[in-house]
């Protein structure tokens, strides 16, 4: 007995001191170093400031590379790689002193050059993405961009580290360019033509940049690894490696659950599936109506040439079905390509109403009848036919709807899906052709950010179009700007080239143990370098 005894006790204290030993190894365990976030798109390898058009690019780009200015979560405007900046009375000069501790990760130093060749090349000749509005209003840039002139003249550096831009009439929203286009690397770019930038494969996909991770490994339709810049100007991140990993909506939610990643997208806003994060304790980080999703119509196309066309497709679409189906209440509508939380949303504009009666009325004026019962209404004989692109992955049971709806209105709909890189490509031609495409933005706080949106419709030539978004972009006080996008916005809604569904919130299941982690509508990974795992 008393052998027996001894043996229990002896068990007793070596399993205390297993115990004992787990609690100390596991109290001097290093803290998790690696954060890996869902992703809902592949990176394209676009990994340029200036030349990508994908939020899946742009997710890397904003970690590898930094912009002059940045903004708090209130929205005020907070120096980056400036140190701090000054704007002219008359919203014409921008004047940026830069931070002098700022290097490269080739160790090259930053300098106001690097500044100037970003933003002067977007008004390159050659340049991929055309002149945009931003570039257009530039003094000078419409000669260089002609050729006529060697640089543009309203970029100027005034000393290794003092940049100014000078546009040519007051621009009051020229700090959101700021905000939103990192700087590339002179002494890189520089070495090949503007004409051969989308070639050049191995810059692209190895950028140097200023920010606060390096990229490491790209695999394609898979993930982008990054590691942290130890030279970070503003200190090391605290968290080591940063992934990027594409992950599939329907198996997304089991991977935040199984901690497989710490943080991603919130697939569906339905109680259901909220309630399965709630029950284990995984907070939702919403951000309100920052995502706009809107149907592109090719205004070029034959049958949508005729805005009664657009406009009859707009009133079968019962907006707020789609809201209560799809995002389950977490989202708006709004009635033109401007976010409807801007100051300058035009408050008195008329809705677009959900009204089939309208819908068939416009398309009888556009010569649209129905003439055999069928509810498809034909015009010279032909039943009015039209093909809908859209997003697999996400947009398969939106396109659905959309497509139901629109068959009550007497269009005969056929929807295609392709991956969102596909959809996008077609947009971009100018050549391929589509009719009606689901397309989505993170929107900017830029007022005028959705005229840059023109392209996707091809309807780059309406002079009215044109006038009215040149005038709004000129506002130098905030009535002006009222009154001016006010206009813009009103005579888009009646258009309608491009209809807003609705402006969704983006939700994010994020790791409970992850600290720091607060994405704002103009920030998806602010203060990184930050953030830790408790």
């Amino acid at each position: 007995m008393k052998k027996t005894l001894f043996f229990v006790v002896s068990l007793f204290f070596a399993a205390a001191a297993v115990f004992a030993g787990a609690g100390r190894e596991a109290q001097a365990a290093p803290a998790k170093d690696t954060i890996v976030f869902g992703v809902n798109l592949s990176a394209t390898g676009l990994f340029h400031p200036t030349l990508n058009t994908s939020n899946a690019d742009r997710e890397v780009v904003f970690l590898v590379f930094n912009r002059l200015v940045a903004t708090d979560p209130s929205g005020n405007y907070v120096p980056e790689l400036a140190e701090s900046y000054t704007a002219s009375p008359d919203a014409r000069v921008y004047t940026f002193k830069l931070r002098k501790d700022v290097t490269w990760t080739d160790g090259q130093p930053f300098t106001a050059e690097d500044v100037a060749f970003t933003y002067e090349t977007t008004a390159h000749p050659k340049f991929f993405r055309g002149i945009d509005e931003f570039a257009r209003r530039l003094e000078g840039a419409e000669a260089y961009h002609e050729g006529t002139a060697p640089s543009v003249a309203g970029i100027k550096v005034l000393d290794p580290y003092t940049v100014s831009f000078t546009f040519a009439a007051p621009y009051r929203d020229a700090m959101v360019k700021f905000i939103d286009i990192p700087v590339l690397a002179k002494h890189i770019w520089s070495k090949a033509p503007v004409e051969s930038w989308m070639e050049q494969g191995d810059l692209l996909r190895n950028p140097v940049g200023t920010g606060p991770y390096k990229l490491a490994e790209y695999v394609q339709d898979q993930y982008v690894r990054l590691e942290r810049n130890e030279a970070y100007f503003k200190g090391a991140p605290k968290i080591k490696t940063f992934i990027l990993k594409r992950s599939n909506p329907d198996t997304r939610q089991i991977e935040v659950i199984n901690g497989e990643l710490d943080a991603a997208r919130v697939v569906s806003w339905k109680d259901r599936d909220l309630s399965e994060y709630t029950r284990r304790n995984i907070p939702i980080v919403e951000v309100k109506s920052i995502m706009a999703y809107y149907i592109v119509f090719n205004s070029t196309d034959e049958v949508f040439q005729d805005p009664r066309v657009r406009l009859a497709a707009v009133h079968a679409l019962d907006r707020q079905a789609l809201i209560t189906a799809i995002e389950n209440g977490h989202a708006v509508t709004a009635e033109t390509l401007i976010s409807p939380n801007q100051l300058v949303y035009p408050k008195d504009i008329t809705p677009y109403d959900f009204n089939i009666a309208k819908s068939l009325d416009l398309l009888r004026e556009a010569g649209y009848t129905d003439t055999n019962g069928d509810g498809i209404v034909e015009k010279n004989g032909q039943p009015l036919k039209v093909t809908l692109r859209y997003d697999n992955v996400d947009d398969t049971v939106l396109a659905q709807l959309v497509q139901a709806q629109l068959k009550k209105g007497g269009f005969d709909v056929e929807i295609i899906g392709s991956d969102f890189n596909t959809v996008l490509g077609i947009l971009r031609s100018t050549t391929e052709p589509f009719q009606i495409a689901f397309m989505g933005a993170t929107y900017r706080p830029n007022p005028g950010y959705g005229a840059g949106h023109m392209w996707m419709a091809r309807y780059v030539n309406d002079e009215e179009n044109n006038r009215l978004i040149a005038q709004a972009n000129g506002s130098t006080n905030d009535q002006e700007a009222i009154a001016h996008f006010g206009a813009w916005g009103k005579y888009f809604h009646d258009q309608a080239p491009i209809a807003v569904l609705y402006f969704k919130s983006t939700g994010y299941a994020v790791n409970p143990r992850l600290v720091g982690y607060e994405p704002t509508t103009t920030e998806w990974f602010p203060n990184v370098e930050t953030w830790y795992f408790k």
